[in-house]
């Protein structure tokens, strides 16, 4: 797997040193760490980075383990628990994408946080200064792991043996609380000069339809793209899922058992950070929870039927991570194409600007564009700058949306460059900017795009007026040259494709 899509930027930010923000305005210094050092230990091959996330991930399944039976008592419960979270189809996107790595380190120093305050809970003399230190690691990896003291908090209430009493209240939970406060009204905004970057502008009912989005990715094994076109339909069977679960487990055991319960109470903690978006990392550290509260209900169920659901729920999660892989392979093979055209076309023509059609933004449902020009000057090219006038999803690495072969849907200058677009509307297909508006013409400084019916795009670049601009349209997986940096089309590019 290469680098892609955010991977770009935040590998060319360490490239210098240690860095406390991410190119996005996040302040996640023990994230950046672990890129630093890798970039230090391996230079720019990205083998490093990705055995470095399986590391992570695999840490955190230990710890899943490990905390799972200390809340629960049941090795043979916390065993399983750290079975179904391995095995989570969501959690290929922390493996195969470097950029998603931050949920692993923070979730490592999070969940140890939890043991070693649980530790402290049992003689509560002086302050959790071992949990305060890793929550703050946590912290430092990424700010959803403020969710920490509202966690603890809640399994203080729902376990009568884990009752807080006063020393817990005077010192253990205020002191959580203070190192958050100071976290984000003191240290982040010093570093950040500001706020730093904030989601809360998107609130709103968006943020329901996340909850139960990600609430249903805990079931079913179904892709974000198929889980988004039918939230209805995909929503009521992971519902009927929860039922039979629930239902077969009463009527094997006496009872639903109180670790069901109350993983589920876990995971609407967890996953409060998280309803901002809809994505298969955000369901990482939650899916600990929501891990606990299936396998409580299929060990309950004894016997075959309990082998019956962990076979199907295996078979149906293997099938998950298949699919997944598969759409980040394909992403994989639509970024080297489209870094490899770039390098190549910036050390041919010596362009410092280039204007690409029709972007691929995410292939089969996995990230590709980033910064681009981080990614040509790290593999080699020139500098540059890198523009997109249109951003589309495509379902194929070689897929492009052209209205009909390039000879009809790609007019090239002179006077402009004008191509083609037919958007078809779906599961990883997706016209992903502009977004439809009141103003169906965006004019833009590189062009303009004209937004039709049907799915019908309309793209004009021009060339540069001191000639120092290429253009090109992304065609059956590879970059065509529409114009050159000095305006001339490349003749043995546009005789080919014609």
């Amino acid at each position: 797997m290469p680098f892609l899509s955010d991977d770009w930027a935040q590998i060319d930010a360490v490239g210098a040193g240690l860095v406390a923000r991410t190119p996005f305005n996040d302040f996640r210094p023990l994230y950046l760490t672990t890129l630093w050092l890798d970039r230090r230990i391996a230079g720019l091959s990205p083998s490093l980075f990705h055995v470095t996330n399986l590391l992570w991930i695999a840490a955190t399944a230990a710890l899943v383990v490990v905390l799972a039976r200390r809340y629960t008592g049941n090795p043979r419960l916390a065993l399983a628990t750290g079975l179904v979270f391995s095995l989570h189809p969501f959690h290929v996107e922390n493996a195969a994408w470097i950029g998603a790595r931050s949920d692993p380190v923070f979730a490592v120093p999070f969940l140890l946080a939890a043991i070693y305050y649980d530790r402290w809970r049992v003689r509560a003399s002086g302050l959790p200064i071992v949990a305060m230190m890793s929550f703050e690691l946590a912290l430092l990896a990424k700010e959803t792991a403020v969710t920490l003291p509202l966690l603890l908090l809640l399994i203080g209430f729902v376990d009568p043996s884990r009752r807080p009493g006063r020393r817990e209240w005077s010192r253990g939970y205020p002191a959580l609380a203070m190192m958050a406060v100071v976290h984000f009204l003191f240290l982040r905004p010093w570093v950040l000069g500001g706020v730093g970057r904030t989601l809360t502008e998107d609130f709103g009912p968006g943020w329901i339809m996340n909850g139960l989005g990600l609430a249903a990715a805990t079931i079913l094994p179904a892709d974000v793209e198929f889980l988004v076109s039918r939230p209805m339909f995909y929503g009521a069977l992971a519902l009927l899922a929860v039922i039979l679960l629930l239902v077969l487990a009463r009527l094997r055991s006496s009872r639903i058992a109180p670790h069901a319960l109350s993983a589920a109470a876990a995971f609407a903690v967890l996953i409060l950070p998280y309803l901002v978006g809809f994505q298969e990392r955000y369901l990482f550290i939650p899916s600990a929870a929501s891990s606990l509260f299936l396998a409580s209900l299929i060990l309950a169920m004894r016997g075959r039927l309990t082998v019956l659901c962990f076979s199907i729920l295996a078979i149906g999660w293997t099938f998950g991570c298949v699919q997944q892989w598969t759409g980040w392979f394909d992403a994989a093979r639509a970024s080297r194409s489209l870094v490899g055209d770039l390098v190549r076309e910036s050390l041919e023509t010596g362009s410092r600007e280039m204007v690409i059609a029709n972007m691929p933004f995410r292939v089969h449902g996995s990230s590709v564009a980033g910064d681009l020009s981080a990614a040509v000057r790290l593999s080699g090219g020139g500098s540059l700058t890198v523009h997109a006038m249109t951003y589309v999803s495509y379902p194929t690495a070689d897929a492009d949306f052209l209205d009909g072969p390039p000879s009809d849907s790609i007019r090239l200058p002179p006077p402009d460059a004008i191509i083609r677009l037919r958007v078809r509307e779906g599961p990883f297909s997706h016209l992903v900017w502009p977004r439809l508006s009141d103003d169906p013409v965006k004019v833009e400084t590189q062009g303009s795009i004209t937004l039709r019916g049907g799915g019908r795009v309309e793209i004009r670049v021009l060339p540069a007026i001191e000639g120092s601009r290429g253009a090109y349209a992304w065609v059956g997986g590879r970059l065509m040259r529409l114009f050159g940096h000095d305006g001339i089309v490349c003749p043995a590019r546009s005789a080919a494709h014609r």
